[in-house]
């Protein structure tokens, strides 16, 4: 037992000894990489390089530098270990190579109109002991060629299919393809990528099946390609779409207000592809006038009557389909688009206010007669008419006739406020002949019809008068203070000039003669001096 034990325990002992060997021998390991690592970090004698990415036909730049250098000289090789240059010394007789840079501690070069087959890894050495080196790999990309469309030849039938297929080659990496409805990306099939025998560059095909309508008549579909090799934007190519549909139909009247008598057409417009060029004109329950006549898309009227109402269809053909559509057209008589104001009077308790201060007459119409109008036209009674005069007679002063306007249903606001209608001199009496209505002159548009023997009223008699007095008024007043100004000048110079003292030589020495004579004498010098003294008038 106790021989079983110590075996054991020695067993166990030389398990723990190989295990204690074997982690030293790894710890050494790992110590002898990490001094390996810095020691290589820490060399100033190591090249440095970096990636560089180019696409085909672009110009690549390789930079080598280390940190120190021992007057050993640096190298760049090729992907097949082909020296390209030895420090300022070209050794490669490839013009598209060239020489950047050199000094000591840096060599850079260049490589124009980059190919496929230049992709790879390029190494940079110096040769010191050891010799160090550092690689530096270039990717080339394949541009890829501007898409294409297939697929669509001839125009498609509204709510047909249609298939596109967008195809680019010459691309590395593969690129990636996007359908484009005008600016609207949709959604086509994934891409089929295929490799270019004998080429290191790829094919990439997509699908786009749509269902067309007539909204996509003339709209751009659109196939892009998105790739790392197009700097400016994403190369595209559009395929406009043709899709046949049927007329959408419209009428177009000349006038919206056709009136009785005048010429007219009716226009029918077809919107479709292709354009309809047949057109066919019915009336709904009737047929045409007489007068109307069909010319092609236009429905021409001679001389509109009122016979001519009802609705009228059209209807466009363009192969593809038809389309219709119907218009009711509405004849207006001549006089409807005018304004009629007639005048007669009613009881005065229907149109003015009941605290009126002048006493109400009222008159009787049994005896008048209204001229004749349309009965298709509908008019608005209204309580107040233009102010009117006339000759004084036996009623009683100062009374207050009413009248009623009538106006045409197409012009329901031309009405005068009850509160604008001013205090009228009744007119004479009625005579015992039927009053028959008479017309005065258009204005703006509005023909005034009154009674015989009755003055039309003018609408702004009232304002005018007032207006054209105040400005007499005022024009007289301004013309008077004008005149006296003018007056009080004139009179302040007159005035003026003719104020003062005068001053004469004649009576000079005359102070102490004793008469008039000697005065004379006793003047300036013992002399008359008749011809010498002048009067000065200031």
């Amino acid at each position: 037992m106790s021989g079983m034990r110590a075996r054991q325990s020695m067993t166990f002992s030389a398990f723990q000894r190989t295990a204690l060997r074997a982690l030293a021998a790894l710890m050494m390991l790992l110590a002898t990489s990490v001094r390996s690592n810095l020691v290589n970090d820490e060399d100033p004698f190591l090249p440095v390089t970096q990636d560089e990415t180019v696409a085909v036909g672009g110009v690549v730049t390789l930079t080598c530098s280390v940190k120190e250098n021992d007057n050993s000289s640096l190298q760049w090789s090729n992907t097949a270990q082909q020296t390209l240059y030895f420090g300022e010394k070209r050794a490669l007789r490839d013009n598209r190579i060239q020489l950047v840079k050199s000094t000591a501690t840096e060599l850079i070069i260049s490589i124009a109109d980059v190919q496929l087959s230049d992709d790879g890894e390029y190494t940079c050495s110096i040769f010191t002991m050891p010799v160090r080196t550092a690689r530096a790999t270039v990717t080339v990309l394949g541009v890829p060629g501007k898409p294409v469309i297939t697929g669509f030849d001839d125009a498609v039938v509204e709510g047909g299919k249609v298939t596109l297929t967008c195809t680019s080659s010459g691309s590395k990496p593969p690129a990636k393809l996007h359908w484009y409805r005008d600016q609207e990306e949709i959604q086509g099939r994934p891409d089929v990528v295929e490799s270019n025998p004998d080429e290191l560059t790829y094919t990439v095909t997509s699908e786009l099946t749509l269902t067309v309508n007539r909204s996509d008549n003339n709209a751009l579909i659109a196939c892009a390609v998105d790739h790392a090799s197009i700097a400016n934007g994403d190369k595209r190519t559009e395929q406009p779409l043709s899709v046949l549909f049927s007329p959408s139909v419209s009428i177009y009247p000349e006038s919206d207000l056709p009136r009785e008598g005048e010429k007219f057409f009716l226009q029918c417009v077809g919107n479709g592809n292709p354009e309809p060029t047949a057109f066919v004109w019915r009336r709904k329950d009737a047929e045409l006038p007489p007068l109307a006549k069909v010319d092609g898309a236009f429905l021409r009227f001679e001389s509109l009557n009122k016979s001519d109402n009802g609705v009228y269809e059209c209807q466009a053909d363009n192969g593809i389909g038809m389309g219709d559509i119907t218009h009711t057209l509405l004849v207006q008589d001549q006089e409807d688009s005018d304004l009629f104001i007639l005048t007669s009077t009613l009881p005065s308790s229907s149109a003015f206010p009941t605290d009126s201060p002048e006493p109400s007459v009222s008159t009787t119409t049994e005896d008048k007669t209204l001229p004749p109008f349309s009965s298709s036209s509908s008019f608005t009674f209204s309580s107040t008419l233009p102010p009117f005069t006339s000759a004084p007679s036996t009623l009683p002063s100062s009374p207050e006739v009413p009248t009623t306007s009538l106006s045409n249903a197409l012009f329901p606001d031309l009405t005068l406020l009850p509160s604008s209608v001013p205090t009228r001199t009744p007119p004479s009496p009625p005579s015992s002949s039927p009053a028959t209505p008479s017309s005065v002159s258009r204005l703006n548009g509005v023909h005034t019809f009154t009674e015989a023997g009755v003055k039309p009223a003018d609408p702004t008699a009232m304002s005018t008068s007032s207006g054209v007095d105040h400005a007499v008024i005022g024009g007289v007043v301004a013309v008077i203070v004008f005149i006296m100004l003018c007056l009080l000048i004139v009179l302040g110079r007159y005035l003026i000039r003719h104020k003062g003292t005068y001053l004469t030589h004649e009576a000079k020495g005359s102070d102490d003669a004793p008469d008039a004579d000697t005065a004379i004498i006793n003047a300036e010098g013992g002399h008359s001096g008749v011809d010498d003294k002048k009067e000065y008038f200031i």
